[in-house]
């Protein structure tokens, strides 16, 4: 007898935080007029009092649970350090394909970032249904213009 395995789900999890990714979105978003656009402006200057994940490409039946049920089954864990828990979720589902899950984060504690760049490492986990969602990041390849980008 074979033992059951989970379905393989594709995703992609990125840093939606993070200004780079933010300034992509802004060139796709307003392309050639991103460097005048008020709204452009707005988007890149936008300062965040959490860390956002999103993780695109969920089938829409991984979020159709208690949020509550969600967040606990969703962390960043960091070595030697207690793990950090969502604080919020937000799901963009449309009427058809795949979803994307927006995971906010707390970035600060007693006035500390909760992630540095002395961490070397993190790792986000998400236990949805029956499938495993793992992908570390190596912090210093997440520092843009000498500073780490989350």
């Amino acid at each position: 007898m074979e033992g059951s395995r989970a379905p393989a789900v594709l995703v992609t999890i990125r840093w939606q935080s993070a200004l780079p990714v933010r300034q992509a979105i802004a060139r796709a978003r307003f392309g050639a007029e991103v460097a005048t656009s008020p709204d452009a402006a707005k988007l890149l200057g936008q300062t965040y009092n959490n860390y956002i994940v999103a993780v695109s490409g969920l089938p829409a039946q991984m979020l159709r649970r208690n949020p509550d049920q969600l967040k606990q089954a969703i962390q960043i864990k960091r070595k030697g350090k207690d793990a950090i828990m969502p604080v919020n979720l937000q799901a963009d589902q449309p009427q058809s394909g795949p979803s994307t899950l927006y995971v906010m984060f707390p970035r600060e504690q007693d006035g500390k970032p909760l992630i540095q760049i002395e961490d070397n490492e993190v790792e986000f986990l998400a236990k949805l249904g029956n499938v495993e969602i793992k992908r570390k990041f190596k912090l210093k390849d997440m520092v843009f213009d000498g500073k780490l980008e989350l």
